[in-house]
């Protein structure tokens, strides 16, 4: 996978978030920042390795923190940090 395979995993990301299955705020918020940080990437914004390190780390933090709760959403992101890595 390349960055260009971001798309597809990006887009049910969003989906994700549009379809309100976080009703937790805090969730919701951190979930749409990380998405955020993720649209800078694919727009070549931050894409520095430093920075692609950052973006894989936070990532990795998201997939644990909302593996039990959202699991389509962390299937998602592993998709994304695939190609990432």
């Amino acid at each position: 996978m390349n960055d260009k395979d971001l798309h597809a995993p990006l887009d049910r990301l969003r989906a994700e978030l549009k379809d309100g299955k976080f009703s937790d705020e805090a969730a919701r918020l951190h979930a749409q920042h990380l998405v955020a940080e993720i649209e800078q990437h694919v727009a070549g914004v931050g894409t520095s390795a430093q920075q692609r390190e950052d973006l894989t780390a936070n990532i990795s933090n998201a997939i644990r923190r909302f593996e039990v709760e959202h699991p389509a959403f962390t299937a998602y992101l592993g998709e994304i940090a695939a190609a990432l890595g």
